[in-house]
C-alpha cells in the first residue's frame, strides 16, 4: 500500500470533516454570496488612499502593502484604517503577501470548508489549510460548525500573531517559545496554543503589547494595523511577492533606478511623483536626494515601475576622493584632481555620473578646472574606475562675511558660516593668506580663532583675506606669579613659567577666590602668589590664589597684645598657641561694627582679666581680618538634646571642633520649614550659631544652603524668586536687595536681570538669601567636539561662535541617562551647558525629533503637536529665550501652521528650539 503524503493527508481530512459536518447537521446550508471587500484587480497607483493621510500613523505600512498589491480599496478610494478585518481578509492579504495569489488560481484544493466563509474567499481559504497556513482542528475546536460564519468573524490579535508567523515560516520558533513565559500582565487570558506565536511575534518585533503592559489577546485587529504587521513581518519573510527587489544602488537620477540583485543582475526601474520613499530605520519619508549610490534598497516594482522604495541600509559601498579639479581629459575619461599638494590621475567610466552635491544631474563637460569635487569609484564592481563624481564647489570669487567654524590645521582648511546663506563653506588657507586683526594689523594664521566674525576674500577658490571684524569668546586658562596690580585695579602683570611677562585686563565683577577666604576681594591677593586666572576674549574673568591660602581660626582666645609690634597672641583648641601681626590693611570689627587699630587694646583686651573669643583670618604671619566672635559657622559633628541646654558640636572650615551650649527653645530657621527645633537639625548639616554678648551660649540657629537652582517665575513688585532643583524640589525665595545679586563680567546686578528659565547658584542661611549668583549658561548647536582637549564649540542662538573648555570633570545628561564621555555628543547636537554648585559642567543634550504641528496657543505660549504611533507627548511650552528659525531667519511661533513639519528640540520638557525646514 502507499503511503499518504502530508498535503495529501490534509486534504483527505479537510474532506471528510467537511462531510461529516455538512450531514451531521440538518440545519446545514449555503452561505449567502457576500460582496469581496478586498478586489482582484492592480494598478500601479493603488498605493494611494483618500482617507490615509501623509500624516497618518500607518501609512508607511500602508502604501508599502498596496504597492505589493496585497490590500486595495473600497469604492471612493477609500482603504478604511480604523475598521477591523476578518479571518477570511487576514487570509487573502496573508497569501498574496507571501506571493501567493496566482498559486490560489491553479490550486485544485477543494473549497467544501467545514465553516461558513463568503464565496470570493473560498479559494482562498482551502488553499491555505492546503499550505497549512491554518488547521481545520485548530479553527474547529470551540465548536464551529458549518453554521458558523467563521469567515467574517473578526480577527484577533493572538489569531493574527499566528497567521503572521506561519507566513514567514517562523513555525519552529514558535515552537520553541510555546513554553517560554511571557512578559505581558494579561498573559493568563491568552488562548492555549497562542503563547508561542505571540512570543514569537514580539522578539522579531512584529508586533507589540499597549502602554499597561498588556497585549489585549482577543482584541480585534484594524486594517490599518493588519498592514503593520505584515509589513514589519516582510523581513522576516521566505516567500516574498515577485513585485519584490531587493539590491544594491548602481544608478540613480530622478526618473529611473537600476539597483544590483542577488543573481549579480542589475535591473533598472522608472520612478514618478507618485514613487514613495522611506527610511528603514523607522517610519519617516525621505527624499530621493537620501537615497545614495551603493546604498541597499527594498523595492517594490509593477510592470518596470517603482512604487515603493525603502532605504534599508544607507551605508555607502564606495571610495572616495576629494580634491580640486586640476585637468579633465574628455576623450580620454581621466580627471587630474590636486590632493595633498599633488596631482593625481583617475580612470572614469564611459557611463560615470556627474551630480551636485544636492543629487541634480550635470554634465560631465560642465565641471571646470578649479572646481572642489568628489570622486566615487564602487567597491561593488570589479574596475578601479570612477563611478560617480559629486561637484562640491565651483570656483569661487566673492567677498563675503561669516564666523570662523572650524580650523584644521592638518588640511591647512578654515570652514566659514556665511552669514548671507547660513551655509558652511571650505578654503584652504595659503602661506599668501593674509590675516587683518580688528585693529587693522596683520597677524600670522595662528591668531585666527573658531568663532571670530570675520570678512573673507576669494579669488578663484584661493582664500586671499581674512579680516577679523570681532573676536570670538575664547576661554583660556593662564598661571603664573603675581608682579604687579596697576593702582586703578585694571591690569594684573604675571610673571609667566619661562621668565617672561603677561598683562592681562581685569573684567569688571571678576571673581577672585582664595581658600579660606569668603567673598575676597583684589585688595587681598599680593605679590609673590601663585595665581591661576580664567581669560575670555584676554580679559580676566576669575583669579584664583593657588599658593597659600588664607586660614580660619573660630572662637580663639586672646591671650595678650603687644601694641609695639602689633603682635596678637592667641590660643584654639585645635591649633593651641599661635602670634599673628596686625597690618595697615587689617579689618578689625566688635560686636559687628569697625574700630580703629588704635582701640584694639582697650576693645579686646581691657584689664587683661575679660578674655574675649574672636574670629581671626589669616595669611602667613599676617591678620586679615579680626572680630569679636558673635556668630560660628561650620558643619554639625554632634548633637546632644538629652540635657537641657542641648550640647552642640561643630566642625569649623578650618577644621576646629568647637562645643556650645544651646539655650532652651532656642530657635532654628530652616529653609522651607517654619517653627523649627535642634531636633529637625542633623549630623552632616552646614550651620550658623549666634552666641550670647558673653560669647558662651547659643541664642540662635541658622541652617546654610548652596544650590544651583532653574528660575521658574520671578516677581519685580515682591523680589520673589520661584525655582527649582536638580530633583525638581520648588522653593521661593525673596532677594532683599541688589547688593545680594552678583554678576560676573557684569557691570549690573539688578533685580530684573534674574531671567526666567535661566540657571542662579543661591546661598541661604535659615530662612534669608546670603547671595545670588547668575550663571552664564550657553545654549546652542555644537558645531566640534574636541575630546583630546575637553572642549565644545558651540554655536549659540545669536550666532555666535563659543569654544567650551569643559576639562575632565563634567557630566552630560539626556532624558534620564547621564553619561562621562565627551565623544557621546556629535556635531550638530544641541545643548546647554551650565557650571554647579562646585564649578563642574552640565551638559544637558536636548532630544531632537521631528514632528508635525498642530496649532500654537499665543495664551499658554504653548506649540501643539500632532499624535505620534509611539504616543509621543503632544503639547509643550516654550522655552523664555526659544530659537524659533528657518535657517538664520529667525520667526515668530505663530507662523508655524497646522500639518507642518519641524523639527523640535526639547531640554527639561521645554521646547528650547524649532527648526523649520
Amino acid at each position: 500500500m502507499k503511503s499518504i503524503n502530508s498535503r495529501q493527508a490534509r486534504r483527505l481530512a479537510a474532506a471528510v470533516l467537511a462531510l461529516s459536518l455538512a450531514f451531521g447537521s440538518p440545519a446545514f446550508a449555503a452561505a449567502a454570496e457576500t460582496k469581496s471587500n478586498i478586489s482582484t484587480g492592480s494598478s500601479v497607483n493603488s498605493q494611494r488612499f483618500t482617507d490615509v493621510g501623509d500624516q497618518h500613523w500607518a501609512i508607511k505600512h500602508v502604501t508599502k502593502l498596496a504597492s505589493l498589491g496585497v490590500i486595495e480599496g473600497y469604492e471612493k478610494g477609500e482603504y478604511r484604517p480604523e475598521h477591523s478585518v476578518s479571518q477570511q481578509e487576514v487570509i487573502v492579504m496573508a497569501l498574496r503577501f507571501m506571493g501567493l495569489e496566482s498559486e490560489v488560481a491553479k490550486s485544485k484544493a477543494g473549497t467544501a470548508l467545514p465553516f461558513t466563509v463568503d464565496n470570493f474567499f473560498k479559494p482562498y481559504v482551502a488553499y491555505a489549510i492546503d499550505r497549512g497556513l491554518i488547521n481545520i482542528q485548530e479553527e474547529t475546536a470551540d465548536g464551529t460548525n458549518a453554521k458558523t460564519a467563521w469567515g467574517s468573524k473578526e480577527a484577533s490579535r493572538e489569531w493574527v500573531a499566528k497567521l503572521v508567523i506561519r507566513a514567514i515560516g517562523k513555525q519552529e520558533l514558535a515552537n520553541q517559545q510555546a513554553q517560554s513565559s511571557s512578559s505581558f500582565a494579561d498573559s493568563k487570558d491568552f488562548s492555549s496554543w497562542a503563547s508561542g506565536y505571540i512570543n514569537a511575534a514580539v522578539s522579531l518585533k512584529i508586533v507589540q503589547g499597549f502602554e499597561d503592559n498588556s497585549f489585549k489577546p482577543k482584541d480585534k485587529v484594524t486594517r490599518a494595523q493588519m498592514a503593520t504587521f505584515l509589513s514589519r513581518a516582510d523581513k522576516e519573510a521566505t516567500s516574498r511577492s515577485s513585485r519584490v527587489v531587493t539590491g544594491y544602488v548602481m544608478e540613480l537620477t530622478d526618473r529611473k533606478i537600476s539597483v544590483l540583485n542577488a543573481k549579480g543582475e542589475t535591473m533598472e526601474y522608472t520612478l514618478s511623483s507618485d514613487t514613495a520613499l522611506y527610511s528603514g530605520k523607522d517610519d519617516s519619508r525621505i527624499s530621493l536626494s537620501n537615497i545614495k549610490l551603493t546604498n541597499e534598497v527594498y523595492l517594490v516594482q509593477n510592470q518596470g515601475a517603482a512604487l515603493y522604495i525603502e532605504l534599508t541600509n544607507d551605508q555607502q559601498k564606495m571610495e572616495t576622493y576629494e580634491g580640486t579639479l586640476a585637468e579633465l581629459f574628455t576623450d580620454r575619461m581621466m580627471a587630474s584632481i590636486q590632493r595633498n599638494g599633488k596631482n593625481e590621475l583617475y580612470d572614469l567610466f564611459p557611463t560615470v555620473t556627474v551630480t551636485d552635491k544636492d543629487g541634480r544631474g550635470l554634465s560631465l563637460s560642465s565641471l571646470t578646472p578649479g572646481s572642489v569635487v568628489e570622486l566615487k569609484r564602487n567597491t561593488l564592481l570589479k574596475e578601479s574606475k570612477i563611478s560617480q563624481i559629486v561637484l562640491k564647489q565651483t570656483p569661487v570669487s566673492k567677498t563675503s562675511e561669516g564666523t570662523v567654524l572650524s580650523l584644521n590645521k592638518d588640511s591647512n582648511q578654515v570652514t566659514f558660516l556665511e552669514q548671507g546663506t547660513g551655509q558652511n563653506e571650505s578654503f584652504t588657507l595659503t602661506a599668501r593668506t593674509v590675516v587683518k586683526l580688528q585693529d587693522g594689523t596683520t597677524a600670522d594664521l595662528s591668531k585666527l580663532r573658531v568663532g571670530d566674525a570675520v570678512n573673507y576674500e576669494v579669488k578663484a577658490n584661493e582664500l586671499q583675506v581674512v579680516s577679523v571684524k570681532k573676536p570670538a569668546d575664547f576661554s583660556q586658562s593662564v598661571e603664573g606669579t603675581m608682579a604687579s596690580l596697576s593702582s586703578d585695579k585694571r591690569i594684573l602683570t604675571i610673571n609667566k613659567a619661562g621668565g617672561s611677562l603677561g598683562a592681562y585686563h581685569i573684567a569688571d565683577n571678576a571673581i577672585i577666590t582664595i581658600d579660606g577666604l569668603t567673598n575676597p576681594s583684589l585688595f587681598d591677593i599680593e605679590s609673590g602668589d601663585q595665581l591661576k586666572m580664567d581669560l575670555v576674549n584676554d580679559k580676566i574673568v576669575k583669579i584664583s590664589v593657588t599658593s597659600r591660602s588664607v586660614k580660619q581660626f573660630v572662637y580663639a582666645t586672646i591671650l595678650s597684645y603687644d601694641a609695639n609690634s602689633k603682635v596678637v597672641t592667641i590660643s584654639t583648641e585645635s591649633d593651641g598657641v599661635g602670634a599673628y601681626r596686625l597690618t595697615d590693611n587689617t579689618i578689625i570689627r566688635f560686636m559687628g561694627g569697625p574700630i580703629q587699630q588704635s582701640n584694639f587694646q582697650s576693645t579686646f583686651i581691657g584689664n587683661g582679666n575679660d578674655k574675649k573669643r574672636v574670629d581671626l583670618k589669616v595669611s602667613k604671619d599676617k591678620i586679615v581680618q579680626i572680630e569679636s566672635t558673635m556668630n560660628v559657622e561650620g558643619t554639625i559633628a554632634q548633637i546632644n538634646t538629652s540635657n537641657i541646654t542641648n550640647d552642640l558640636t561643630i566642625r569649623t572650615a578650618g577644621g576646629q571642633n568647637l562645643t556650645f551650649k544651646v539655650n532652651y527653645g532656642a530657635p532654628v530657621e530652616m529653609f522651607n520649614k517654619t517653627n523649627g527645633t535642634i531636633t529637625d537639625l542633623k549630623v552632616g548639616d552646614a550651620i550658623r550659631l549666634t552666641l550670647t554678648g558673653n560669647q558662651d551660649f547659643v541664642t540662635n540657629l541658622m541652617a546654610k544652603k548652596t544650590g544651583v537652582y532653574k528660575v521658574l517665575v520671578t516677581n519685580s513688585s515682591t523680589n520673589q524668586v520661584t525655582a527649582k532643583d536638580e530633583t525638581g524640589s520648588q522653593l521661593t525665595f525673596k532677594v532683599e536687595n541688589n547688593d545680594q545679586i552678583i554678576n560676573p563680567g557684569k557691570q549690573s546686578h539688578a533685580f530684573s536681570d534674574i531671567l526666567i528659565d535661566e540657571y542662579v547658584k543661591a546661598s541661604f542661611s535659615g530662612t534669608k538669601l546670603d547671595n545670588l549668583q547668575l550663571l552664564n549658561s550657553v545654549r546652542g548647536k555644537v558645531t566640534n567636539v574636541d575630546v583630546a582637549a575637553g572642549t565644545l564649540t558651540v554655536q549659540d542662538f545669536q550666532g555666535n561662535i563659543q569654544v567650551i573648555t569643559v576639562g575632565q570633570q563634567f557630566t552630560i545628561r539626556q532624558n534620564a541617562n547621564t553619561s562621562a564621555a565627551l565623544n557621546t555628543i556629535k556635531q550638530n547636537d544641541r545643548v546647554e551647558i551650565i557650571r554647579d554648585a562646585n564649578d563642574k559642567a552640565i551638559i544637558q543634550v536636548a532630544t531632537a525629533t521631528k514632528r508635525t504641528v498642530s496649532s500654537y496657543d499665543t495664551v499658554l505660549n504653548q506649540l501643539l503637536l500632532k499624535p505620534t504611533a509611539n504616543n509621543d507627548k503632544t503639547s509643550y511650552n516654550l522655552f523664555a529665550k526659544a530659537y524659533l528659525h528657518k535657517g538664520t531667519q529667525t520667526v515668530a511661533p505663530s507662523t508655524f501652521m497646522e500639518n507642518e513639519e519641524v523639527m523640535v528640540y526639547v531640554i527639561d520638557d521645554k521646547i528650547f528650539e524649532i527648526e523649520k525646514p
